[in-house]
């Protein structure tokens, strides 16, 4: 019932918000999908507001989780009705639309919330990196939040986004589990209807309920398929050069480099695998300020093409999501920086006399706008990134169309039936979209962007973060396509099935991570601890001052250690080293106090392990299960001598250290 609650309590909140914030939407977005773009609008200032305000010590972080339904209030009186007629008309024409919209965010919630909960529990891939930030950042009152996995210094990381659910989580009086679960889910809705909304708008043209049907399609493709990596690896296996004895569904994300084998690997993900396997990172985080920016985007290539320059309104609020970009995933500013050009051409092209003078003046807005937002990050945040250079490898041919054929061949049919259709060289916004996806892909086939990782990897991250974008944009562009060949008579018919087949084709991913709401159980994400679960609970209680510490097993990436920290937020000496290693780009404080607490776990001289517990200020020892399998030369009378236990089970203890016993 607890949990049914904290759901209730969300979609008010979302309600509430995003009724409020509907006027300043239109400004942004007046060509339709008000209600939508009013949803994405809230999310993200729900949990921007008392981040800024904390970033800025204005206000205590969780005493700030109203300031953002505060600000959308006071920005809607401030702002009052747009001034444009048609688009009054339409707040009180389309507000029927709140209910369609709320189903519709209803139903996509419990299959995201299914997909999430029908494995709950927060450990595998980065999910201990997400939980420890959104657990650190609810127990901070200014941000940036301390590191939990590098005690005594700040998170020097891409850590927004998860603190905007912190944030989410102290509205709702949440647990920092149970928000991670909710924001999956909406995150998963808000996802969806983002594409519905851009692929019903590029669509209408073609007719209403030919664009509906077409936005639902693109909307489930996203949400639930891959690429045509799945559709072949399933029904063409004998006919691929595969080496995988069988297809798994993380095998369409990683497929250059790895199946056949190469020295050049690299990642390929979308957000039906990001969602599959629950992965609250920075690039999931942000999928609701990417939509929205392009949304922002194609309402301004809409104006353009009416004769109307895009507004003020649009220049700001596009300059705050490239803000927002740089502080919660910057890979987004490169890609709407991309987008951004590309519209100003289209204006440069449509506004010959003063266009110049013009784009100038929006550019300024859109600089400073950005400027201004970013700040708050890009003021403690010190960048890790080595570079760009020239890529060192290219991927082979056959590979790249299995992951993007159904977006190449979708363009060549558009650019086919726009040769001969004329009405179709006026859909400005395709093209846009279009060309800003392959241009995003031909990318890391030429730079790269260069990180801590060897040359084998050398592409991985760059491909990652970009296809991750790409993917989206192909589906929708794809499915507006059919739309229109649909539109087109017999040869239209035609060359609407020839993309509709590879688009279909894409949904072979489906039966491999589709859950059904019968899933859904509890909000508990904790079920992994098994005996440990009553160890770290308690450590989540512990009364350390600011600079004191635990200390806890330091292991790799990926592994059991470090889940103390990650699910309390508590500082430990140190996580997972090799992602302080690329956080920082510095290998050797990392691998340093790994190695400290190697010893301190280990070694039989008391006085070294009273030395390296004065040095990080250690004040409670977790002895669980994880330290026993971890260190199995693990000195437990040494760690028991010197201090004195202040939680002890079946799961493990922990020491707390006495003056007494290891004097500073």
């Amino acid at each position: 019932m607890a949990d049914i609650l904290l759901v209730l309590r969300l979609f008010a909140v979302m309600a509430l918000a995003t009724f409020i914030a509907r006027p300043l939407a239109l400004r942004l977005v007046p060509w339709g999908g008000g209600w939508i773009a009013a949803l994405l609008l809230s999310w993200l200032v729900l949990g921007w507001v008392p981040w800024v305000l904390a970033a800025l010590r204005f206000v205590p972080f969780a005493e700030a989780s109203l300031s953002g339904l505060l600000v959308l209030l006071a920005l809607r009186f401030a702002l009052g009705a747009p001034a444009n007629g048609r688009i009054k008309g339409r707040i009180s024409e389309r507000a029927g639309g709140a209910l369609p919209l709320l189903l519709g965010a209803a139903g996509l919630f419990w299959l995201g919330l299914a997909q999430r909960l029908e494995k709950a529990s927060l450990s595998g891939l980065e999910k201990f990196t997400n939980m420890a930030f959104v657990s650190s950042a609810m127990r901070s009152d200014v941000m940036p939040p301390a590191d939990p996995w590098f005690a005594g210094e700040p998170v020097n990381y891409y850590y927004v986004g998860q603190a905007m659910v912190a944030a989410l989580g102290n509205l709702l009086g949440a647990r920092a589990d149970q928000v991670y679960q909710l924001a999956m889910a909406m995150l998963f809705a808000l996802t969806g209807l983002a594409v519905w909304a851009i692929t019903l708008r590029l669509a209408r043209p073609a007719g209403i309920w030919t664009a509906r049907v077409m936005a639902g399609f693109a909307a489930a493709i996203v949400l639930y398929g891959g690429n045509l990596h799945s559709a072949l690896y399933t029904l063409l296996r004998p006919l691929m050069p595969a080496t995988n004895p069988a297809f798994y569904f993380p095998d369409s994300t990683r497929f250059i480099g790895f199946d056949p084998p190469t020295q050049d690997k690299a990642f390929t993900e979308f957000p039906a695998y990001a969602f599959a396997v629950g992965d609250l990172h920075a690039h999931v985080l942000a999928l609701p300020v990417f939509f929205l920016a392009l949304m922002v985007l194609l309402a301004m290539v809409a104006a353009t093409r009416r004769g109307a320059a895009p507004s003020t309104s649009q220049a700001l609020g596009f300059g705050w999501l490239m803000g927002l970009s740089a502080s919660i995933n910057s890979w987004d500013v490169a890609v709407l920086g991309l987008a951004a050009l590309v519209v100003a051409a289209i204006l440069l092209s449509q506004f010959r006399r003063g266009g110049a003078d013009l784009l100038g003046v929006r550019t300024v807005q859109v600089v400073a706008a950005a400027f201004v937002t970013a700040a708050p990050f890009m003021g403690w945040f010190m960048p890790f990134a080595s570079g760009i250079e020239f890529a060192p490898a290219r991927t082979p041919v056959w590979q790249w169309l299995v992951l993007y054929g159904h977006g190449v061949l979708a363009c060549a049919v558009f650019l086919a039936l726009a040769y001969r259709v004329p009405a179709l060289r006026r859909q400005w916004g395709l093209a846009f979209l279009f060309a800003v996806a392959l241009t995003v892909l031909v990318v890391p086939e030429i730079v790269i962007v260069r990180d801590i990782y060897g040359l084998e990897y050398a592409r991985a991250n760059t491909m990652f973060k970009l296809s991750f974008r790409a993917q989206p944009m192909l589906v929708i562009t794809a499915a507006v396509t059919v739309a229109f060949a649909l539109r087109l008579g017999r040869r239209g018919l035609f060359a609407g099935g020839v993309v509709a087949l590879p688009l279909c084709a894409l949904l072979a991913y489906a039966p491999h991570i589709a859950i059904a709401p019968s899933a859904i159980r509890s909000l508990d994400g904790l079920g992994f601890l098994g005996d440990e679960r009553a160890l770290v609970l308690s450590a989540a209680g512990l009364p350390l001052q600011p600079g004191e510490a635990i200390i806890e097993a330091s292991g790799p990436a990926f592994g059991p250690t470090a889940r103390v920290s990650a699910m309390t937020g508590q500082d430990a000496v140190v996580g997972w080293a090799a992602h302080q290693w690329l956080w920082r780009n510095d290998p050797v404080r990392p691998n340093r106090r790994a190695e400290d607490v190697r010893q301190f776990y280990t070694t039989p001289d008391a006085a070294l392990r009273c030395a390296i517990a004065q040095r990080y200020r250690v004040r409670y020892v977790i002895l669980g299960q994880v330290e026993r399998e971890f260190y199995p030369d693990l000195n437990e009378s040494g760690l028991r001598a010197i201090g004195v236990s202040v939680h002890d089970d079946a799961g493990g203890q922990i020491i707390a250290i006495t003056h007494e016993r290891c004097p500073a």
